[in-house]
This record gives C-alpha cells, sequence and structure tokens, in this order.
C-alpha cells in the first residue's frame, strides 16, 4: 500500500503537511496579466506548495494538468534510476520536460501558464478548475461549460462508470 504524499515547507518549521485530494469545481476569469487564482484551500490541500507543475493533460482531453511539487515528484521517482540507454522511457522523459512547466505561486495564489500552454486548451479569458484527486485540470470556459443542472445523462453516465471502477 502506498504512504500519504506529504511535503516539507519552510512556512511550517520544516513540519510534513499530507498532501490531500482535491476536489470541486472553480470558475475564474483570467487577469489583465493572463493570470488565474488556485483557491486558497486547494493551495493548503496540496500542501501549500511556492510552485506547482502545470503540462498539458496525457489524457487527451484538452486542459491541463497542475501538480504539487510533492505530488510530481511522486510520480517522477520510478523513472530516478532509469538508464539512458533505456529509449522509449529517455524519450518519455525528454518529451515530458520539453512540456511541463514551473510556475511560482503569488502572494494571492495566482499563476502565470505560458502563452503556449493556454493556447493548448483554447483559453481566451476564463479558466475553469476541476479538482481531480491529487492534482487539478484547467479548462477554457468554451471545452467545459458551466454546470447549469440539466446533468441528468451527465449523472447515469457518471453513476454507471462509479459501478465498473467500483467508486
Amino acid at each position: 500500500m502506498s504512504e500519504e504524499p506529504t511535503v516539507t515547507t519552510s512556512a511550517t518549521g520544516g513540519q510534513e503537511l499530507p498532501i490531500q485530494p482535491i476536489l470541486g469545481r472553480a470558475d475564474h476569469r483570467l487577469d489583465p496579466k493572463r493570470r488565474f487564482t488556485i483557491p486558497s484551500d486547494w493551495v493548503e490541500r496540496m500542501g501549500k506548495p511556492s510552485q506547482v507543475y502545470v503540462m498539458p493533460s496525457l489524457s487527451r482531453t484538452g486542459c491541463l494538468d497542475v501538480f504539487s511539487p510533492a505530488e510530481f515528484d511522486r510520480r517522477m521517482e520510478r523513472f530516478r534510476a532509469v538508464a539512458l540507454t533505456g529509449t522509449a522511457k529517455a524519450q518519455f522523459l525528454s518529451r515530458l520536460g520539453e512540456m511541463v512547466v514551473c510556475c511560482s505561486l503569488d502572494t494571492q495564489n495566482r499563476i502565470r501558464v505560458k502563452d503556449s500552454l493556454l493556447a493548448y486548451v483554447g483559453m481566451k479569458a476564463d479558466a475553469v478548475l476541476i479538482g481531480v484527486g491529487y492534482h487539478f485540470e484547467v479548462w477554457s470556459l468554451e471545452r467545459r461549460p458551466k454546470i447549469d443542472g440539466n446533468e441528468n445523462a451527465l449523472l447515469e453516465e457518471l453513476a454507471a462508470a462509479a459501478g465498473e471502477l467500483g467508486f
């Protein structure tokens, strides 16, 4: 069984904070500098990082994935001992390294993601953040419309998937 990820920060006097699941939705408008705000409770649940890792989602869904350093490090750990001659893994790491950006959080929990990643998700003015466990997704509002109370079909699909996945 895997341990719950933790992070050590100077803000907590060096004590380890557990990384907790992030769930929910937060809609934000990009500010004039094209930044969006990560909700404070999400930052808390991520262990109060000063930076986050942002990358195109590997699920091919047209969104960005945002990880705390502790969660990203946990995912990268299995590649630590990869031989440089292992072509498939080396190529994967090279391509991943090319796509991932590290963004600093300012004092108001805003981050500025580079324009090429915002263009990739079709971000114009409105960002939709969706908590999906130990990371969150960033969508353009055009690709992830607002919930309006008429999601019966979506709920049916979700219920069926929950049964299949044992949720």
